[in-house]
C-alpha cells in the first residue's frame, strides 16, 4: 500500500511544481510547473530560470501561500535575493508542500534552493541553482535528493519609449532529483539522474526546457508574461507517457495606477486565474512593499477535484539599490578613502614624521591615481624627502610629477622646489637657470614671489647686494617669505652703507604681526639690528638702542646678542656695574655662544673703568684665549667633509630604496622591506643631520671671523694698557679716555 502511494505522492515537488493533486492519478505529460509563485520577470523564481534573479536591484524578501479552499493541499515559500556588486546576485528559497490523505497523516516535501546569477555583460546574465529536496512520507519513510537548473537571460529591449523586454531560456532539472519507489523504512538518499537516466528503482523529476518572455511597457502600465515549456525533454520509457510535451501560459497585468493593478492569467494546467496587485513605496523600513492576491477554480477546464484555489504573495525590498551601494562604494573609494589617507599622510607630515609621510603620500599617489589631490600628494611626498635632506629622491618625485600631471596647478611649485634644491646644494648657476624658466612660464603665479626670494638670496650670497635688493623688494606683506626677504634686504643695505634704507627694512619687520615662532625669532633679530644701527650711527642714540635690545625675550636665538648690546649700551654711558651684569649672564648661561669672548671683553672693560685691574686682566685674558683660534678649524671642516663623502654612496642607496618603497602600496611584503630599511635610513639620516648641524656651526664661525680680529686687537691692546696702568696708576678720566680710543662699532652681520 505504501509503495503504491509513494509512486503517486511525488507529484508536488516544490522545485518544479504546485500540482497538489488530491487524486492519485499521475501522467508524465501532465507534469506542471508553478504558475502561481514562479513567474518569470519576478526576482525569486529561480527554478523557472535561475538567471532571472540577476534583475534584483536591492535586497528582496518575498513569501507566499497557496491553498485549496479545503486547506487539504497547500504550498508555502519564503525567498530572499541579494545583489552583490554590479555582476553578482545570490538567492535562497525555501518551499514546503503538503497534503493530507483522507484526513489522516500528512505527506510533506521541503526544498531549499540556493541560486547564483552572473551578469556576463550589460544585457546578458547566466544563472545556476542547486535544489535540495527532503520528503517525509507520513513519518514512516524520509528521502533526500538534489537537483540543479541552468539558465540565461537576455535584456533584449530597455527603452523609455518602447518598454522593457526580458527573454529567458532555462534547462530545468539538468540534474534530476530522484524519488525512490522501492519499499523502504527510515531514511534514503537518492542519487539524481542525468539526461533521462538514473536509478532503476527511482522516479526522476522530468527535465524541462523553458522559454520565457517578460514585457513592461505603455509607460509602465502593462506587464505581459509568456512561457513556452517542453516538459520531460529527456524522457525515459519506464517513466510512462510520451515525453517532450509543450505547455504554454500567459499573464497580463494592467496597472490602473502606479500602485494598483489587475491581473489575468491562463495557467499551464489550463485554467484561468484572476487577481490584483497593490504596492506602496518608501514607507517605514520598506523601499517597496507589494501584495498580490489571486484565485481560480481548477474545475473550469478539466476536473482536478481541488475546486476553488487561491494564493497570496507579499514582496518587500529593503536597503540601498545595487547602484546606490556601488555608487557609495565608488564614492568611498574615489573620494572618502583617498581623502582619509591624504589627511593621515598630512598629519604625519605636520608631525615631522617625514619618512612615514613620504610612504603615506606615495600610497595616495599609487592607489588613487584619479584622486583630485593626487598632484598635491606628489608635492608633499617630495617635500617629505626634501625635509629629510634626501634631495636625490625629492628631485625624482618633482620631475616625475611634472611629466605625470601636465595640467596640474602644482607644476609651478614642482619647478620652484627643483630650483630651491639647487640653491640648498650651492648650485647657483643651475638654480638661476631654473629661475629664468619660472619667470617666463609662471610669471603670474604665486610661486614667482618664492622664486624671487631664492634668487635674491643667491645674489646676496654672491655679494651682488643691489641685485638682491631688487629681487627681494617685490615680496610684499602676506607672503610667507616677507620677513626673511626684508631681513636680507636690511643686511644688504647695511653693507651698501644705506643705513636709512636698512633701518626701514628692519622696522618693517618689527611692525608686522607674527604668525609663527620662526617669524617671532626673525622679528627679535630685526630688533637687535635696529639696536646696532641706533648704537653705531653717525648720531648715536644709545637709549633707543637699549630699548630695542630690551624688547628681545629670553629664549630667543638672538637673546645673547641683545644682552651683549645692552652691556655695550651701559658701558657706552659709563655705567660699568650695569654693563657687567648682562655680560656675565652670557658667560654663565650661554657658554657655547659665539659671543662669550666679546662678553669677556666687556667685563674686562668694566673692571678697567672701575680700576679693578686684576679683574680686568683675568677677563681680557679669557677674551684672548677664547678668540685666538677659530671656533671651527680648517682641519675640522676637512674631517667632516671626508666623513660625509665616505657615506654619500650609502645615503644615495638609502634614498633610492626609500623612493622605490614609497611608490608601492603598503602590503605586508613592502612593510617588511620598509622595516628592514629603517636602521640604514636612521644611520644615514643621523650622519646627514650631524653634518648639517656642523655646517651651520661653521657658517656661524665664519661670521664670527670678522669680529675675531677686532676682539683680539681690542683685548690685547686693553690688556697691555691695563698692565701699564697697574705699574703707573691712572685716574678714571684717563681710563675713560683710553676706553673711547678702544670703542668700535658693533658688527652689523
Amino acid at each position: 500500500m505504501r509503495s503504491n502511494f509513494i509512486k503517486t505522492a511525488v507529484l508536488g515537488l516544490s522545485v518544479a511544481s504546485t500540482s497538489l493533486f488530491a487524486d492519485a492519478t499521475y501522467s508524465p505529460h501532465k507534469y506542471q510547473q508553478n504558475d502561481w509563485f514562479a513567474e518569470f520577470g519576478g526576482n525569486t523564481a529561480m527554478y523557472v530560470n535561475p538567471a532571472g534573479i540577476a534583475e534584483t536591484e536591492q535586497l528582496e524578501v518575498s513569501a507566499a501561500f497557496f491553498s485549496s479552499i479545503s486547506g487539504e493541499a497547500s504550498q508555502e515559500y519564503v525567498s530572499v535575493t541579494y545583489p552583490w556588486d554590479y555582476k553578482h546576485t545570490l538567492g535562497v528559497s525555501l518551499f514546503e508542500n503538503g497534503a493530507s490523505i483522507d484526513g489522516g497523516k500528512s505527506y510533506g516535501e521541503y526544498s531549499i534552493l540556493v541560486g547564483y546569477a552572473y551578469n556576463l555583460m550589460q544585457f546578458v546574465s547566466l544563472g545556476v541553482d542547486l535544489s535540495i529536496l527532503y520528503i517525509n512520507q507520513f513519518d514512516e519513510t524520509t528521502q533526500l535528493t538534489f537537483g540543479a537548473d541552468l539558465g540565461v537571460t537576455v535584456n533584449a529591449l530597455s527603452s523609455s519609449k518602447y518598454g522593457y523586454l526580458l527573454i529567458g531560456l532555462a534547462l530545468q532539472n539538468v540534474a534530476q532529483p530522484g524519488i525512490s519507489t522501492a519499499d523502504a523504512d527510515g531514511f534514503t538518499f537518492v542519487v539524481p539522474g542525468f539526461f533521462g537516466s538514473g536509478s532503476s528503482d527511482a522516479y526522476n523529476i522530468p527535465s524541462n526546457l523553458n522559454l520565457s518572455f517578460f514585457y513592461r511597457g505603455l509607460n509602465r502600465t502593462l506587464e505581459a508574461k509568456a512561457e513556452i515549456s517542453l516538459i520531460d525533454i529527456f524522457h525515459a520509457e519506464e517513466e510512462g507517457g510520451s515525453g517532450v510535451n509543450p505547455e504554454f501560459s500567459l499573464t497580463l497585468t494592467y496597472f490602473l495606477s502606479p500602485h494598483l493593478g489587475v491581473r489575468l492569467r491562463f495557467t499551464k494546467e489550463g485554467y484561468p486565474v484572476a487577481g490584483a496587485t497593490v504596492n506602496v513605496k518608501d514607507v517605514s523600513i520598506f523601499r517597496y512593499l507589494a501584495l498580490d492576491l489571486e484565485m481560480s477554480h481548477d474545475d473550469l477546464y478539466a476536473k482536478k477535484n481541488r475546486g476553488f484555489i487561491w494564493a497570496v504573495k507579499i514582496t518587500s525590498r529593503f536597503g540601498d539599490t545595487r547602484e546606490e551601494k556601488i555608487g557609495e562604494e565608488r564614492y568611498r573609494r574615489l573620494k572618502i578613502e583617498p581623502e582619509n589617507d591624504y589627511r593621515a599622510a598630512m598629519r604625519l607630515y605636520l608631525n615631522r614624521q617625514f619618512l612615514e609621510a613620504a610612504y603615506a603620500f606615495g600610497k595616495v599617489q599609487t592607489k588613487y591615481p584619479a584622486f583630485h589631490l593626487v598632484d598635491q600628494a606628489a608635492f608633499y611626498k617630495a617635500k617629505s624627502f626634501e625635509n629629510l635632506r634626501m634631495h636625490k629622491a625629492a628631485k625624482a618625485v618633482y620631475e616625475d610629477a611634472i611629466k605625470r600631471y601636465p595640467q596640474s596647478d602644482q607644476r609651478a611649485k614642482y619647478h620652484f622646489q627643483l630650483m630651491n634644491i639647487d640653491y640648498k646644494e650651492g648650485k647657483y648657476t643651475e638654480a638661476m637657470s631654473k629661475y629664468q624658466n619660472i619667470a617666463q612660464k609662471f610669471g603670474e603665479s604665486d610661486v614667482k614671489a618664492d622664486a624671487d626670494y631664492v634668487a635674491g638670496q643667491i645674489k646676496f650670497e654672491q655679494g651682488l647686494y643691489q641685485e638682491a635688493v631688487d629681487l627681494l623688494a617685490a615680496i610684499l606683506p602676506g607672503n610667507a617669505n616677507y620677513f626673511y626677504a626684508r631681513y636680507t634686504m636690511g643686511i644688504a643695505y647695511s653693507r651698501l652703507g644705506k643705513w636709512d634704507e636698512a633701518e626701514n627694512c628692519f622696522r618693517d619687520i618689527t611692525e608686522q604681526p607674527v604668525s609663527n615662532q620662526s617669524e617671532r625669532d626673525l622679528q627679535d633679530a630685526a630688533k637687535v639690528k635696529l639696536g646696532h644701527i641706533f648704537f653705531s650711527g653717525e648720531k648715536a642714540d644709545i637709549s633707543a638702542a637699549a630699548q630695542m635690545y630690551a624688547q628681545v625675550q629670553a629664549g630667543s636665538p638672538v637673546y645673547d646678542e641683545a644682552m651683549l648690546g645692552i652691556a655695550w649700551s651701559f658701558l657706552k654711558v659709563n655705567k660699568p656695574d650695569e654693563a657687567m651684569k648682562p655680560a656675565k649672564w652670557i658667560i654663565s648661561n650661554l657658554p657655547e655662544s659665539f659671543l662669550v669672548s666679546e662678553a669677556y671683553l666687556v667685563v674686562g672693560y668694566c673692571h678697567f673703568m672701575k680700576k679693578d685691574y686684576n679683574g680686568a686682566v683675568k677677563a681680557l685674558e679669557q677674551a684672548e684665549k677664547r678668540t685666538e683660534q677659530p671656533v671651527v678649524s680648517v682641519a675640522a671642516r676637512d674631517s667632516a667633509r671626508q666623513a660625509y663623502d665616505a657615506m654619500q654612496d650609502e645615503f644615495d642607496s638609502v634614498q633610492t630604496k626609500a623612493l622605490d618603497l614609497a611608490r608601492q602600496l603598503p602590503t605586508p611584503r613592502v612593510q617588511s622591506k620598509r622595516e628592514a630599511l629603517k636602521p640604514s635610513f636612521d644611520k644615514a639620516n643621523e650622519a646627514i643631520e650631524n653634518y648639517a648641524a656642523f655646517n651651520l656651526k661653521a657658517i656661524q664661525s665664519d661670521r664670527f671671523e670678522s669680529n675675531r680680529k677686532r676682539i683680539l686687537d681690542d683685548a690685547g691692546f686693553t690688556l697691555a694698557t691695563v698692565k701699564t696702568k697697574m705699574g703707573q696708576g691712572a685716574g678714571s678720566s684717563e681710563a675713560a679716555s683710553e676706553l673711547d680710543a678702544l670703542d668700535d662699532d658693533l658688527d652689523l652681520e
